[in-house]
């Protein structure tokens, strides 16, 4: 609808006319301007900082500026894909890794070991376990013992005993030096790594060795 310019009152009009014809010149002259205006955002939005309805839509229809439908599906996912994964893996729980997951250690690399109880093993990829140095201390103690009750030494016979060769456990007989029993220990130096080694002085001149592998030993003497 057309604007229209209101009927200003004539001086043959009763009452004040000149005086209530200046606010209705007002009201006609800012319609008038509000109308321009109008117009003028109608012809170039854009210069007055107003969004055409076709910018608008074109903005709503905008996938890149939007989270569409899909996009939300992927986030919802991977939102609960790593809450799934915090519970399996950040969460303080008892869990397992496979071997492959887990270095072996060595002398040059951090890694896991293997504990070992025996007292002569020379592996550099496994642990000593208390018990394993609690028997090493016990014979250390029961060594500075015999020494202390036997005195100073007077002979020692270092041997090589080898092994059975069939990885069986076996005896054997040795031949040493005549020595005092009483005053002789034997010490393994080597065992192989099977603590199911074992020495005995039969008499002054043998000594029985029970072995699987390749074993050396001391025969020491004491005055």
């Amino acid at each position: 609808m057309a604007i229209k310019e209101p009927r200003k009152f004539v001086t043959t009009d009763q009452g004040h006319a000149d005086v209530l014809n200046i606010p209705i010149t007002t009201l006609y002259e800012n319609d008038q301007e509000l109308a321009a205006q109008i117009e003028n955002i109608k012809n170039d939005p854009a210069g007055n900082d107003i969004a055409s309805k076709e910018a608008l839509d074109n903005h709503v229809a905008n996938g890149d500026l939007h989270v569409t439908a899909s996009k939300q599906a992927a986030w919802s996912a991977a939102e609960g894909n790593a809450k799934q994964y915090t519970r399996d893996y950040a969460a303080l729980k008892a869990h397992t890794h496979p071997a492959s997951d887990l270095p072996s250690a060595s002398t040059q690399a951090r890694g896991i070991v293997q504990l070992n109880t025996s007292t002569g093993s020379t592996a550099t990829d496994q642990a000593a376990t208390p018990s394993a140095v609690k028997a090493i201390g016990d014979e250390l103690r029961q060594l500075i013992n015999n020494i202390k009750e036997a005195g100073s030494v007077k002979n020692v016979q270092r041997l090589t005993i080898s092994s059975p060769g069939d990885n069986n456990y076996g005896t054997v007989d040795v031949a040493i030096s005549a020595v005092n029993t009483a005053k002789t220990i034997l010490n393994f130096t080597t065992t192989g790594g099977d603590d199911n080694n074992n020495v005995e002085l039969i008499d002054a001149t043998t000594i029985r060795v029970g072995r699987r592998s390749q074993v050396k030993l001391e025969v020491v003497e004491f005055n």
